[in-house]
Order: structure tokens, then sequence, then C-alpha cells
């Protein structure tokens, strides 16, 4: 019962056509990167969290949120996003592992959707 249903997503935003997914799982969170098109053809990422959240009663609820990214953004985002987290890395350095992993994180999850893919190959082509 704690396991995210990838392939369940009824809920998720039905503007635009969806032409590319990628879920990325790490911890109690998904992330969801997904490939939009516009009406006009223009294409877009939205970007949703989403985590299961036990309620008082014992029940069950996700918990989403999410930004719409258009690709006049792209670079701009990438650029501040990677800023961020230099930062990070810069100022904490102790809370990281020597391949940029974050120390005590478990992102070898064996499910194919572990965040295995590296810094610089994540902003490739933004």
């Amino acid at each position: 019962m704690s396991n995210f249903d990838y392939n369940d997503r009824s809920e998720m935003d039905s503007m635009g056509d969806e032409l590319y997914s990628v879920p990325v799982k790490a911890g109690k969170r998904i992330y969801y990167f997904d490939v939009k098109a516009t009406r006009g053809g223009d294409y877009y990422v939205t970007i949703t969290e989403s985590r299961k959240k036990q309620m008082r009663d014992g029940s069950f609820t996700i918990d989403k949120h999410k930004i719409h990214l258009y690709k006049e953004d792209f670079q701009k985002f990438g650029e501040g996003f990677k800023e961020a987290v230099d930062y990070v890395k810069r100022e904490r350095p102790e809370l990281f592992n020597p391949d940029g992993s974050a120390i005590g994180s478990n992102n070898s999850s064996g499910d194919g959707m572990g965040s295995s893919v590296s810094e610089d190959d994540f902003f490739k082509g933004l």
C-alpha cells in the first residue's frame, strides 16, 4: 500500500496533448516530467510532484503540486535550477557523495526509475 501506481494518471492535468512522460521516483515522492503540446503545436513541460499522504483516519490521499514550464523559459529555468543546486553543493558538501548523490538518499530503488541520471545529463539540451 506504500507504492504509487505509476499507471494511474487519471487525475493528471488534461490540458494539452501529452507526448512524452518521465516519472522519477525519489523516496516517497514521484516527479513527473510531462511534455505536452498546445493546440497551436507549441511544446511545454509540466512538472508534477506527487506524494502519498496518510490521513488521520488511516486513509490515503495523493498530494500534488504542478508547474507549467514553457519553451521560452527552458534555458533560464535550467540555469536557475543548476545555480541553486550548485550553491547547496558548495555550501554543504558534506551532504553529498563523491558521485553527486545526496548522502542518506535512496537513489537506487531498483525499479529503473531512480535518479541515476547525472546532473550534467539532466541539463543537456536546456
